[in-house]
């Protein structure tokens, strides 16, 4: 006890140390454990940052992506701009009959194509274009006039309806009138298309049915189309079109001459001919030599006669032209806008811009109330 009191300065100076080195430890202890956790978190927070920037990667050019973006957006919208006039320009609105088209009644529509059987007979008679005879239903009488000169019923692809017409919907009136109209035009250019010195005739006008009661009534008068159905634009259910068959028979200059007036909504599809010879015979000389026993030796010289010898001659011929006439067209833009979940958070600046310079600047309303009213 005396050693302690002697040495108490020292004793609790060792206290005191070993007071402050347990402390130490315990404070190293904690400390390295907190250093522990750290690192931990530093190597985790390391990890998140390393994947993080590995999927930030991927908008690292978002921004010239998106200017990108808008600029091929544009481009877009020009080619649509070029293609939607293309396309107004074959349809030809200012005068295509079914742009044109006024709402008919069924019965004034028979009475537009009741007209029409005299306007078109009249106008082929006074161009000199030939009309197929067609058999009349009336009985043949045996006496009576034979000098009398057939009367030409020919039908332009409507024989069916002079004289009757069916009960027909307005909807099926207006393709037959539209057609009317459509093969009234045709004439127009067949008779454009004469020739001084050589004929022209019409053999055949055949067009597609206007519906059910027409595919009852329409008879020989019906284009059923085959493999030509390939040949039309309609194809890819964008465009809608009238179809029609005509067939002339002439030279080759009556082709030409019509083919040179087709205008769009017009488009030739297809055309054959079927070339037409004549043989006719062609005077060759030919050797006739006839002993004559009581004449001279001069007398028994050969004579020379003229034979007939088969040559081969042009004549008419059968042109078919598959007409295609352009009655509407759909760029279905529309359909872009019938999801508006597609649309989902759309910038309706940029919308608007590409309906803009694309041409279809009236479709920005119907746009904007099928995209953006529900949000």
């Amino acid at each position: 006890m005396k050693v302690i009191l002697d040495n108490l300065i020292l004793v609790i100076f060792a206290l005191t140390s070993a007071l402050v080195f347990i402390l130490f430890v315990i404070f190293i202890a904690d400390t390295s454990s907190q250093i522990t956790e750290m690192e931990k978190e530093i190597i985790r927070e390391t990890r998140l940052h390393s994947e993080s920037h590995e999927k930030l990667l991927v908008y690292k050019n978002l921004e010239n992506d998106f200017s990108k973006a808008q600029n091929e957006l544009i481009e877009i919208a020009n080619i649509e701009k070029r293609q939607y006039n293309f396309w107004r320009s074959i349809l030809n609105s200012r005068e295509n009959h079914m742009a044109k088209w006024k709402p008919k009644t069924p019965e004034s529509v028979n009475a537009d194509i009741t007209r029409l059987f005299t306007l078109l007979r009249n106008r082929c008679n006074a161009k000199k274009i030939g009309l197929p005879v067609v058999s009349t239903k009336s009985p043949t009488i045996g006496f009576g006039s034979p000098n009398k000169k057939i009367e030409n019923n020919f039908g332009f692809g409507f024989s069916s309806y002079d004289g009757f017409w069916p009960s027909f919907t307005n909807e099926e009136a207006k393709i037959l009138g539209v057609q009317a109209k459509i093969i009234k035009e045709i004439i127009e250019l067949i008779s454009q298309s004469t020739a001084d010195f050589h004929n022209l005739a019409i053999e055949e006008i055949l067009r597609e049915s206007a519906g059910q009661i027409d595919t009852k009534h329409i008879g020989k008068d019906l284009l059923v189309l085959g493999a030509e159905e390939h040949l039309l634009l309609r194809s890819d259910n964008t465009i809608e079109s009238l179809v029609f068959m005509v067939t002339l028979r002439g030279m080759s200059s009556h082709a030409r001459n019509f083919v040179n007036q087709l205008r769009p909504p017009f488009m030739l599809r297809n055309m054959s001919v079927e070339r037409q010879t004549l043989e006719t015979p062609k005077e060759e000389p030919v050797i006739d030599f006839t002993p004559n026993p009581f004449g001279s030796v001069a007398q028994d010289l050969p004579v020379a006669k003229m034979a007939s010898q088969p040559i081969v001659k042009d004549v008419n011929s059968k042109f078919y032209f598959l007409l295609e006439y352009i009655t509407g067209i759909s760029n279905e833009l529309d359909v872009l806008f019938e999801n508006s979940h597609t649309w989902e958070n759309a910038d309706e600046d940029l919308l608007n811009e590409f309906l803009t310079v694309s041409g279809n600047s009236a479709l920005i309303e119907e746009a904007k109330s099928k995209i953006f009213s529900s949000e």
